[in-house]
């Protein structure tokens, strides 16, 4: 009786995990919308595509705007100045185009939407400037402050609509954020810092106010290990100019590059990740192996 018990328990145990593997991998709600507009740059390494679009309805209004585009097939037709439509998909913390069509090639008669201009970020190992911003206190800070730690460093602003730019990066590093709190070593050998390219709206409050939502509640200064920075226009533009982040206004909402950089303590640029696949994981796994200062 006792082995039959035992028995009965173990495949009532196997059946709960079995549900609630079943529970876990249910994939999440999809919203999907209509998206017209034009082609004004495309980018196959980092898998997106630029577009001047109408206005989405339900969803955003009309700007220009990259999206990750799943149809690898694409890159090898678009270009600059055709009219296309496609299906925006959301899920969760991810969007892209899927279903894409070109429905009009671009008119010589009629002048394309200017490309952004190209730039180049910094090869590894360059020595990064000691550039000046202010932080989400107010507060002056210069990047040369964090030599000796490792400073992993991104650009957002606080009004992008897009769940899979800078909300992604900000959740990705508050997940670095949760692991370096449970690695003392670690983290005081680390720090994080995010650098709004919306000077003009992102001020010292209201990077405050973002960041604290994100950082999480714990004692002391919230800010200790993350840091929330902008600046002036130029003083901006400057930082965004050697990691080769392009950005520029349109209708209100600002259309950028995504890059996340790892410097080293020595102050030299020791891994650069990429538009927004990357992992935090990965950078972990960088940061352990980074020098100590």
């Amino acid at each position: 009786m006792r082995v039959q018990s035992l028995l009965a328990w173990l495949i009532g145990l196997n059946l709960v995990f079995a549900l609630t593997a079943c529970q876990e991998e249910k994939p999440l709600p999809q919203q999907r919308y209509e998206v017209r507009g034009k082609v004004v740059a495309v980018d196959r390494r980092g898998g997106t595509v630029t577009l001047a679009h109408e206005a989405i309805q339900g969803y955003m209004g009309a700007m220009t705007m990259g999206f990750v585009l799943r149809d690898q097939w694409a890159f090898d037709v678009l270009k600059a100045g055709q009219s296309v439509r496609a299906t925006l998909v959301v899920q969760g913390e991810n969007a892209w185009l899927e279903g894409l069509v070109v429905t009009e090639e671009a008119r010589p008669e009629s002048p394309s939407p200017a490309p952004p201009e190209a730039l180049r970020p910094p090869p590894l190992g360059a020595e990064v400037p000691d550039f000046q911003l202010i932080n989400q206190d107010g507060k002056r800070i210069h990047l040369h402050q964090y030599r000796g730690k490792a400073l992993l460093l991104t650009f957002i602003y606080t009004r992008c609509p897009l769940p899979d730019y800078c909300p992604l990066l900000s959740q990705n590093f508050a997940k670095i954020l949760d692991q370096l709190r449970s690695d003392s070593p670690l983290a005081a050998s680390t720090y994080l810092l995010s650098i709004s390219i919306d000077p003009e709206h992102d001020t010292p409050a209201v990077l405050r106010s973002y960041g604290l939502e994100r950082v999480g509640k714990f004692p002391g200064d919230p800010f200790e290990r993350w840091e929330f920075a902008s600046g002036n226009p130029d003083q901006v533009r400057e930082v965004t100019r050697f990691f080769g982040v392009n950005y520029w206004d349109d209708r209100g909402q600002i259309v950028h590059a995504l890059m996340t950089a790892l410097i080293g303590p020595d102050g030299k640029v020791r891994k650069l990740y990429r538009g927004n696949q990357w992992q935090p994981a990965e950078v972990l796994i960088d940061l352990r192996n980074s020098p100590r200062g």
